[in-house]
């Protein structure tokens, strides 16, 4: 019997593993497909505690305070298993997609100065200048978030998986979870392969978490948001931070003169791959704003699905007596998932909800659903 098997292993299932395996707890965790290969694995690797909000709020302070952990985590990182998940401190660009949107970019800008007075807004000239003359665009609000900072999603998930490795956790490939029986001595949980038993359980499984609970109401409470994104390479293009429109287009710098072009959100949508309108959206709408994008090569192109839940609130709460539910965090999984793998963790050795996760309670009721 395991101490707790964890269903899902994109980074906020790896992550809390990470953190129990760290207090000697025997762990599991099972993963339908190749590890790491879903929404975590596809993310941008924005790390934007600020750009995802216009006002105060318990998730708000949440982020703010993950998002403090990853240049420590990325130094931990490279020094247990050799990846570098390229943690930059370049900042991003709140940019107006379209004159409508000025007003929220400028209260969105009030809102933030007041926890951070290194927010500022940027007049034409000063766009210009901190872009390196790439975004040159009259009559649209812009507001420098000088510490929402990035990782290397695909790179951060890669190391997680494998510090995972080094450690006492069991990892089950390919494995599906089909079914969770509770018994008196904890679950069963009840795969394509075989049965396994834990003490407790978590269910970490993104946009399909709430697939495996005999709880109709939380399905009606979570749903996939499918996501397409376009890499493409530019040895040209002389931008440095990451720009991020009010219309949900963004662009990302990579190393070796690479950008992230993301992302469309096509809601109740699970299907693989990236359709052409997709596809043309996204790159129309970043050259609208960088034109040097022009003459970038497309490299590759992905999706990805994200667990949504009604206002971006995520679900972290036992819903029954050591069985634990963890979705919902729609843009913010990679940024969260440090802080919620300690909180995790430090819930299930003490047996004692943290304060921090008192507002993410699960709630069954009409006016949470997102679902019919």
């Amino acid at each position: 019997m395991y101490d707790v098997i964890i269903i899902g292993s994109g980074v906020m299932g790896m992550s809390i593993a990470r953190e129990l395996s760290a207090k000697q707890l025997n762990v599991a965790v099972l993963d339908r497909d190749v590890p790491g290969k879903h929404a975590s694995y596809k993310a941008g690797g924005m790390l934007g505690a600020q750009n995802e909000f216009t006002y105060y709020s318990p998730l708000y302070e949440l982020a703010r305070e993950s998002q403090t952990r990853f240049e420590e985590l990325s130094e931990r990182l490279w020094e247990e298993v050799g990846i570098d998940i390229e943690f930059k401190q370049t900042g991003l660009i709140k940019l107006a997609a379209q004159s409508e949107d000025n007003d929220f970019v400028e209260a969105q800008s009030q809102f933030l100065s007041k926890y951070n007075p290194l927010v500022r807004d940027l007049n034409r000239e000063a766009l210009k200048r901190h872009t390196h003359g790439e975004i040159d665009v009259a009559g649209l609000a812009a507001t420098l978030i000088p510490d929402d900072h990035q990782i290397n999603a695909n790179k951060y998930t890669k190391a997680l998986l494998k510090s995972l490795n080094k450690r006492n956790v069991h990892r089950w490939y390919q494995t599906e979870a089909q079914a969770i029986e509770r018994t008196s001595s904890g679950y069963v949980v009840h795969t394509d392969r075989e049965s396994l038993t834990a003490e407790q359980v978590i269910v970490a499984g993104g946009a399909w978490s709430a697939d495996l609970l005999e709880d109709e109401a939380l399905k009606r409470q979570v749903t996939g948001v499918k996501g397409e994104v376009l890499l493409v390479e530019n040895p040209d293009l002389q931008l440095e931070t990451t720009v991020f429109m009010t219309n949900g287009c963004y662009v990302v710098p990579k190393n070796k003169s690479r950008f992230l072009i993301g992302a469309t959100s096509l809601r109740d949508d699970y299907s693989v791959g990236v359709s052409e309108a997709g596809k043309n959206w996204l790159f129309d709408e970043a050259c609208a704003k960088i034109p040097g994008l022009r003459n970038s090569k497309v490299l590759k192109h992905w999706s990805g699905v994200r667990p949504y839940t009604r206002g971006e609130q995520p679900i972290m709460d036992e819903i029954e007596e050591g069985l634990f539910v963890i979705t919902g965090h729609y843009r913010n999984g990679i940024l969260l998932s440090p802080v919620i793998g300690e909180l995790m963790a430090e819930w299930l050795v003490d047996g004692q909800k943290p304060v921090a996760l008192n507002d993410f309670a699960y709630v069954r009721g009409e006016l949470n659903e997102v679902c019919d």
